[in-house]
């Protein structure tokens, strides 16, 4: 290598670096905005982080432990194992459908890169998420179930789950901007998946065709894997990571590219 393909291939390194440095705080700046839009400023936003997934998931195990007196392995920590990542990328949609609405105005008046917004969309529910964690660990001490070896197959689960976030989230945003009358029914068909997927009940306590049919669900693998590791302690299996995984894959290849595309028409709708 000559010096001055060295010294081009310096530049162009420090060229990426800046570029990387820049979209890194794009990304903070946008996170930071929404979560103090979500928890506010003040010394109870902690106490509302900590609180907000025992609000969504309670009437699930009241409905589940209480009401329908569900018996099974671990009702609550079953249930916890699906509404807590179901929540994530519900949140997650929620979240994107007005993203772009909401930044209208750094949208018309500043330059950055905007295929970033559904990314913090995901990242600051994933922070939302993380308080949800809280509530798994101590189902799993009502029912006195101890962490296993599998344990460590976690974090891959929780990478699967924010990128399905993702994944969802462009599309979500593509939606919210260019049909916003559809919203409500996004918002509706998500919750449908859930009720399409094991949600309430294991997988493993479903059977005949109807068991098949929700394997085509995307979401099926997800719950059925963190339910592999937290409540019958073992890894989970290749289906329920790679399923979801291509499900992500094809999101991301269809609704980037089209977000990528567009979005420079963003400041004609809004």
């Amino acid at each position: 290598m000559t010096v001055a393909e060295a010294s081009a291939r310096e530049r162009d390194d420090a060229h990426t670096a800046r570029l990387r440095a820049r979209a890194a705080d794009v990304l903070l700046a946008l996170t930071e905005s929404d979560l103090r839009a979500r928890y506010g400023r003040g010394p109870w936003r902690l106490v509302k982080w900590l609180l907000d997934p025992f609000a969504v998931v309670g009437i699930y195990l009241l409905l589940v432990t209480v009401v329908l007196e569900r018996g099974g392995r671990a009702p609550g920590l079953a249930i916890a194992c699906a509404v807590v990542p179901f929540q994530l990328v519900m949140s997650t949609i929620v979240s994107a459908l007005n993203a772009v609405p909401q930044r209208s105005s750094i949208i018309l008046n500043m330059a950055f890169e905007r295929v970033l917004i559904p990314v913090a969309s995901t990242l600051t529910e994933t922070i939302a998420f993380a308080a949800s964690l809280v509530l798994v660990a101590l189902m799993m001490v009502v029912y006195g179930i101890p962490p296993t070896f599998a344990v460590a197959w976690l974090p891959l689960v929780l990478a699967l789950n924010v990128v399905l976030g993702v994944a969802a989230a462009y599309g979500a945003s593509l939606l919210g901007l260019w049909l916003p009358d559809l919203r409500p029914f996004a918002i509706s068909f998500v919750r449908t998946m859930f009720f399409l997927a094991p949600g309430l009940v294991p997988l493993s306590e479903i059977g005949g065709r109807a068991n098949d049919l929700l394997r085509i669900n995307p979401l099926t693998g997800l719950f059925e894997a963190y339910r592999s590791i937290l409540v019958y302690g073992h890894r989970p299996a290749a289906w329920q990571l790679l399923y979801p995984l291509a499900a992500a894959a094809l999101l991301l290849a269809v609704f980037v590219s089209v977000y990528v595309r567009d979005q420079r028409e963003f400041a004609k709708v809004l």
